[in-house]
């Protein structure tokens, strides 16, 4: 997970939300008004905000999903949370599965539009860990299971990703054409920028190896 930052809110929203909640309560059977939030304006924005990636695992939206509309308070906890833009965001389909309706007051998902969550957080390798005696990003970790192989399919894209960043760290070291430094540098900026997929494990990579790299 990487620390977001969120957008203004898209027009269309700002401009009907009260009016689709009130739709929405009094017709809790339409998918139709339930599901106005699906709108194209809504979720390019939430894409926009979160680097085109799931906010969880920071998989590419499109890569292997579509991407979900996530309420970070679930509609079933608060349904006047529904339309709630800042109760918006953008996941993969496998993550916001797996947290489902999950929501239990003091023991929230961490929220990376308001928690810290690069300094609750460590990497080993393809796997996300909690940092020690935080119980939120504990649960964080457990339920979308981050920290466990069993998800095979996000583990090895995550290692075909650091494997490219590791051999791409080497080259720069390597590099003696101080243009080639220069362009190799660039891409290492870009991969590790906090849009970039998985870029929370591949900064980890740099750590853990105790390189400091500085451009020329």
């Amino acid at each position: 997970m990487r620390n977001l930052i969120k957008l203004g809110e898209p027009e269309i929203l700002k401009n009907n939300n009260q009016q689709w909640l009130q739709e929405y309560v009094s017709d809790k059977q339409s998918s139709y008004k339930k599901y106005k939030y699906r709108n194209a304006d809504i979720k390019t924005r939430l894409k926009e905000e979160t680097g085109f990636k799931c906010i969880y695992c920071e998989s590419k939206i499109g890569h292997n999903t579509p991407g979900d509309i996530e309420h970070k308070v679930p509609s079933s906890k608060d349904i006047n949370q529904h339309f709630n833009w800042l109760n918006l965001t953008i996941a993969c389909t496998e993550c916001n599965r797996r947290k489902n309706d999950y929501y239990v007051i003091g023991s929230e998902f961490l929220d990376p539009y308001r928690d810290n969550v690069e300094s609750l957080l460590e990497h080993h390798g393809p796997l996300a860990y909690w940092k020690s005696n935080n119980d939120r990003a504990e649960i964080s970790i457990r339920i979308l299971k981050l920290n466990s192989l069993s998800r095979q399919e996000l583990v090895e894209r995550k290692i075909t990703k650091m494997e490219e960043f590791s051999n791409l760290i080497e080259r720069f070291l390597s590099q003696s054409n101080q243009m080639l430094k220069k362009l190799l540098w660039m891409q290492v900026e870009e991969m590790t920028n906090n849009k970039s997929e998985y870029s929370a494990m591949l900064q980890a990579v740099i750590e853990k190896k105790g390189i400091t790299i500085t451009s020329t």
